[in-house]
């Protein structure tokens, strides 16, 4: 890795980027609402929403098929929030389809 106007810092390793919500709320450490708000504008679908909505269908799929809890009916719900650059909010409900074998993921619009 080379630093600006310098050498290569052979020591230095290489960064890594672990994409978070802006916001968080957890319950016994299973996300319950994700919040994200948009930092890049002008485009229909922003990467942050992406990023937003791939989380948490990974979150509802990992709770409906590991955590007794949800297991059997496969009812676990997630809500996200995305705040737009004008400072409008979409609010999005993710859960599994409704067929018990379906791993798709549902949002209603």
């Amino acid at each position: 890795m080379k630093r600006e106007g310098g050498k290569p810092d052979e020591d230095e390793e290489p960064r890594k980027y672990n994409p978070r919500s802006d916001f968080l709320i957890s319950l016994s450490s299973l996300p319950r609402l994700l919040v994200e708000v948009n930092s890049t504008s002008g485009s229909f679908w922003p990467m942050d929403l992406i990023r937003m909505l791939t989380t948490g269908a990974f979150i509802v799929r990992f709770a409906n098929r590991f955590l007794g809890a949800f297991k059997g009916k496969k009812d676990f719900v997630l809500c996200a929030v995305f705040i737009w650059d004008s400072g409008m909010a979409t609010r999005y409900s993710l859960f599994l389809g409704e067929r018990l074998d379906d791993d798709a993921v549902c949002c209603p619009l």
